[in-house]
């Protein structure tokens, strides 16, 4: 199935693109788009995991504008289609 990934700064400085198509196999969730996303680019790895090998929490992610914290986090499950946005850490205050 055909997904599309958006990413933003600092992110897309790293790559040089802002909207990538990715092909992942059917029932992909946001973690395996996610890891697939870092096969392509290996420079995203120590952005986007942490130490133990999962996604860190600064990473956040919205499916169809959706956040993912509303949905299952990153076990949500992807459909053709669909858009998935990286965020970097956003702080305020």
């Amino acid at each position: 199935m055909k997904v599309e990934v958006h990413v933003f700064f600092p992110f897309r400085a790293e790559i040089g693109e802002g909207s990538i198509p990715l092909d992942l196999p059917p029932g992909a969730d946001v973690a395996r788009a996610v890891a697939a996303l870092v096969e392509r680019y290996p420079q995203l790895r120590e952005r986007i995991y942490g130490p133990g090998g999962r996604i860190g929490r600064h990473v956040s992610a919205l499916v169809n504008g959706i956040s993912i914290q509303f949905k299952r986090g990153f076990t949500t499950p992807l459909d053709e289609g669909d858009v998935l946005t990286l965020l970097p850490p956003v702080g305020g205050g």
